[in-house]
């Protein structure tokens, strides 16, 4: 009699997001929120001129449907960060990485949040015109 396979070995990873001594543990999306989390990417990439837009409207529809109580990138990693008094922008950060990661993958979810996120060295002029104004 044959044994049936184990599809956990084979089953989408978990997204581990650590954070200040805590490990944050997002569940891979189920199929209607992969939708939504596509449209949000699409969303995204236009938000950042990556490529030009405007939204389809057929993302745009897409993204309507998402309630302010959802949170399809992190789940209920959300609430989480929230009850841990993680900072809206850190969060935002968190959510905008988990988007790309699930629809594009981490490659380009690193890559991305690299540019957005890091820290950058600033050159003379950027620094002249960082500093305080007298």
């Amino acid at each position: 009699m044959a044994t049936a396979s184990d599809f956990a070995s084979w089953a989408v990873p978990d997204l581990i997001l650590p954070l200040g001594g805590r490990t944050y543990t997002v569940r891979p999306p189920s199929v209607g929120d992969m939708g939504k989390l596509i449209a949000c990417a699409v969303r995204g990439e236009v938000d950042l001129g990556i490529v030009e837009g405007p939204i389809p409207d057929e993302v745009q529809e897409i993204l309507d449907t998402i309630t302010g109580d959802e949170h399809p990138a992190l789940g209920d990693v959300y609430a989480q960060l929230v009850a841990d008094g993680v900072h809206p922008v850190t969060i935002d950060r968190m959510t905008y990485y988990a988007i790309f990661y699930w629809a594009r993958g981490q490659e380009y979810a690193d890559a991305l949040a690299t540019l957005l996120f890091a820290p950058r060295e600033l050159g003379a002029a950027e620094e002249a015109e960082a500093a305080p104004k007298d």
